[in-house]
Order: structure tokens, then C-alpha cells, then sequence
């Protein structure tokens, strides 16, 4: 429980910086890359989009399991990875501060027990609604993730969400 919240706490700092720093950002979002917070197949953590020609690629890094929905937060049982290829869709709408985005694509997560040798593994379709503000290079995303999980116990959660705030360099 212990490192949980001292895992806790360094996140939230590095979103304090990330968010109160805008001035050190480069780009605009959905170009070059961004780093957040955020939640994917089986992680929740530190969040990372990079753009890659007509798709991008996402990754989150951090804890695996908890209490919530789907036991996505609260204690968690050990470490995970999560990544997801996104095919980046056209605008949906657009004004002078934000654009409202839309992508689609797949994701897998792998997971570990702190405790015993229990792993955690699933494979995701993601359907993501971007909120990327242009006057700031931040985007806010929400996904519609329907799940299969592998390993620790077979299951499919066809009604899941993950969510990402990020900041654009």
C-alpha cells in the first residue's frame, strides 16, 4: 500500500508540472508526442501518444488492477504495460480553441502481481474522442474499450472506458 501512494504521488506531481508548464511545450496536439496521465488495457498510469504518419501509437506504464470499474483503481495488485496502435480518423468539428478527433484501433496489457506469480494479460478495440485544444498543446481523450482478458481469469467486458489528459512537446 505503501509504494502505491508514494507511486501516487510522484504521478500527480509529474501531471502538476506537466499541466502547470505549458510554456515548454513545442507542438500542437496530435503532432509530435504527448505525455499525461492515463488508462489502458489492464494500466493506469503515466500516459504516452506519438504520432506515426496516418496512425499514432499509445502506451501507458503503471499500476495493474484496484477497486472502481472493472477494478481499474483503488489498491493495486502489481505493475502493467499497455499499448495501442490507432488509426487517426478526420476531424469531427473544429473552432478557433479546440478540435474534436476521433480514432479507432487495437490494444493488449500486460500485467504482474507484487505478491505472487500471477499475470495479467488482454486484448482490446479501442474507439477513442479526442478533445485536443489548440490555444494549449492539451488533449483530453476519452475510449470505449471492450476487453478480453487472457490471464489471471478468462473474461470479456464489453463495456469498459479509459480516459488520457495529456500535454503535446
Amino acid at each position: 500500500m505503501r509504494t502505491h501512494r508514494q507511486l501516487t504521488t510522484a504521478a500527480a506531481a509529474l501531471a502538476v508540472v506537466l499541466v502547470t508548464g505549458p510554456a515548454f511545450a513545442l507542438g500542437n496536439a496530435r503532432q509530435g508526442f504527448g505525455l499525461g496521465i492515463g488508462s489502458a488495457t489492464i494500466a493506469n498510469g503515466l500516459s504516452f501518444k506519438g504520432m506515426t504518419g496516418p496512425g499514432a501509437v499509445q502506451a501507458v506504464a503503471g499500476f495493474w488492477g484496484g477497486g472502481g470499474a472493472k477494478h481499474r483503481f483503488g489498491e493495486a495488485h502489481g505493475l502493467a504495460l499497455g499499448a495501442d496502435y490507432l488509426f487517426e480518423m478526420p476531424s469531427l468539428a473544429r473552432s478557433r480553441w479546440f478540435s474534436l478527433d476521433w480514432s479507432v484501433g487495437l490494444g493488449a496489457g500486460v500485467g504482474v502481481a507484487r505478491f505472487d506469480d500471477r499475470a495479467g494479460r488482454a486484448g482490446s478495440g479501442v474507439a477513442g474522442l479526442e478533445f485536443n485544444f489548440t490555444t494549449i498543446p492539451l488533449d483530453l481523450t476519452v475510449e470505449y474499450r471492450p476487453t478480453l482478458r487472457i490471464l489471471h481469469d478468462v473474461g470479456l467486458d464489453l463495456v469498459d472506458f479509459t480516459a488520457h489528459l495529456r500535454l503535446w512537446f
